[in-house]
């Protein structure tokens, strides 16, 4: 056979590889399969806030909570008429992402602290050792909405490890990514490009960072992205899905005390503009079922998802935003930055932040903004992008080119239309500027779509939006590669670790030292056996500081 011949073989069978492909992701209804991963996350929530709420200690209550929630979907399922094809594939993606999870160990601060401790405490309750010394970062678990880290308990029953409860992030990256997708495309982008820069947004620095921890930034971005998506499809009456708008403001709500702030000044910014834009005369009769959806879901965020600790917040006397806003808040900014920093304006913040070389100096006290591309500065600035909550720069070194390619789109080939991705823009801004701490990127990840927006809503140069692409990307391998070699070295390091505590208390249980760190949750997952300070005579169990042993030395 001659070479032209060989290569017209392989060009034939790379076609026909590359169409059946795309003959099977079109078989997937990719709506269902978002409303399946929605309901799979919603369900082991309420299951998990069931059990917290109730203080439930018995397995056999548990299971029939269990079992009566999987009935449940199994019955909205039917009558919704799920396409096995999609379900099978829903099934199969979260069973890997929950096995492929509960190998990664944890390794950040807020991780190790309040984010395990939720998961922890129901697991001990149910243990009957609930009456032990406090975990690490029960105040801010207590505190704190906990959607999430309800989702990670269920998710350790169902995958017998801890770590796999971390999966959140990534399961609502898919849902949020379609929404996103569907936006750009109203627009007049192409699928290809839609999809590309969906992801480009999606799995941004900020994203990337956390990906791999318990930290809910990146998921709370991922919930509202969805729900304000799908709202403004439902008011512009377009195709939308009631399961992911309602779910999504569910955990929205019940995820981070930002939520309700999220979520009410979404509401506000796509009304007015279907008010404005729309029939002023019947809008609310044309749009009382929607409102209605929003009532009943916020009452399920409110009061179910999210009774610790919106309700018991009321309950004892406070108000819904204990203890972060307020007379009597706990103040989590003030010396991490610099006073003359803070003293800035909003816009200014903004600016400095996002164009500064990326930084997060823990040890650091008032730190500010740097912008010399020094040696090492750049070195930690590469450093820098594994952390899930890096203070300035956070949307990796070229975000700043891709804001001013988007500012020059608007004074470079204006087009018409595009007025979803517009108002969905004006959502964005508002969400962003309106909050205290905006410069700081993982509190508003969603500030990374603003170029893209605004060069979908405003320009038809669409090679300015490839070239944004293009740079996007390299901001996300950056983050990627530094996320990918500091895992490898700290998963190394704890290997060693847990090794070292094997050969050193052989058989015996584990007692950990008192820490802010919930290492309990890591060492189990290696099945280790912990216990808890008396609930086992120390003269049968082996001491171990595990914060000491975790240290790397440089």
């Amino acid at each position: 056979m001659s070479t032209m011949t060989k290569d017209a073989t392989q060009r034939v069978n790379s076609t026909r590889k590359s169409m059946r492909m795309q003959a099977a992701l079109e078989r997937v209804n990719w709506t269902q399969l978002c409303d399946q991963i929605l309901i799979f996350v919603f369900g082991s929530s309420l299951y998990a806030a069931i059990l917290y709420n109730f203080d439930i200690n018995s397995g056999v209550l548990a299971g029939i909570w269990a079992f009566a929630i999987v009935v449940a979907v199994v019955i909205y399922g039917y009558v919704s008429r799920f396409e096995w094809r999609t379900t099978i594939v829903t099934v199969l993606f979260i069973a890997v992402v929950l096995f492929a999870f509960g190998f990664l160990r944890e390794f950040s601060f807020d991780g190790l602290n309040y984010h395990v401790a939720t998961p922890l405490s129901i697991d001990h309750t149910l243990n009957g050792i609930a009456d032990t010394d406090a975990l690490g970062g029960s105040f801010w678990a207590e505190h704190y909405p906990k959607a999430f880290e309800y989702f990670a308990y269920t998710a350790k029953v169902l995958a017998s490890r801890f770590n796999s409860g971390k999966s959140f992030t990534l399961l609502l990256s898919v849902p949020a990514c379609v929404a996103l997708m569907r936006v750009l495309q109203s627009a007049g982008i192409s699928a290809r490009a839609s999809l590309i820069a969906s992801a480009c947004c999606v799995y941004n620095p900020v994203v990337l960072g956390q990906v791999t921890s318990f930290y809910v930034d990146a998921a709370h971005y991922f919930c509202w992205v969805i729900f304000s998506v799908h709202l403004l499809f439902a008011l512009k009456r377009r195709p939308y899905s009631r399961v992911q708008l309602g779910i999504a403001l569910v955990l929205l709500i019940g995820s981070k005390l930002t939520g309700p702030a999220f979520a009410a000044i979404s509401i506000a910014v796509l009304f007015t503009a279907a008010f404005i834009g729309g029939e002023k005369r019947r809008f609310l009769t044309q749009n009382r079922g929607v409102i209605g959806e929003l009532v009943i879901w916020s009452f399920v965020a409110v009061v179910v998802i999210g009774y610790s600790p919106y309700v018991e917040n009321i309950v004892a006397g406070k108000h819904l935003f204990y203890p972060v806003l307020g007379s009597d808040k706990i103040d989590i900014i003030g010396g991490r930055v610099s006073a003359d920093f803070l003293a800035m304006n909003p816009l200014q913040r903004i600016f400095l932040s996002y164009f500064s070389l990326p930084l997060d100096c823990r040890p650091c006290e008032n730190a500010e903004p740097t912008f010399v591309p020094s040696y090492a500065h750049l070195r930690d600035a590469f450093i820098a992008l594994h952390t899930a909550a890096t203070r300035f720069g956070a949307f990796g070194p070229f975000f700043g080119v891709m804001f001013i390619a988007c500012i020059a789109s608007l004074f470079w080939r204006r087009r018409g239309g595009g007025e979803i991705a517009k108002i969905f823009l004006l959502a964005t801004l508002a969400s962003v500027l309106l909050h205290p701490q905006s410069w700081w990127a993982r509190y508003v990840p969603m500030f990374y779509m603003v170029p893209f927006l605004v060069i979908a809503g405003f320009s038809s140069a669409r090679k300015l939006f490839h070239v944004v692409v293009a740079v996007a990307i390299a901001n996300s391998v950056l983050a990627a590669a530094s996320v990918t070699g500091y895992l490898l070295l700290k998963e190394t390091h704890y290997k060693n670790q847990v090794a070292a505590v094997r050969t050193m208390c052989g058989e015996e249980p584990i007692l950990l030292a008192s820490s802010e760190m919930n290492w309990e949750a890591d060492l189990r997952d290696d099945r280790l056996v912990v216990v808890a300070a008396g609930r086992h005579p120390a003269n049968s169990s082996c001491p171990v500081n595990f914060d000491e042993m975790m240290v790397m030395k440089k």
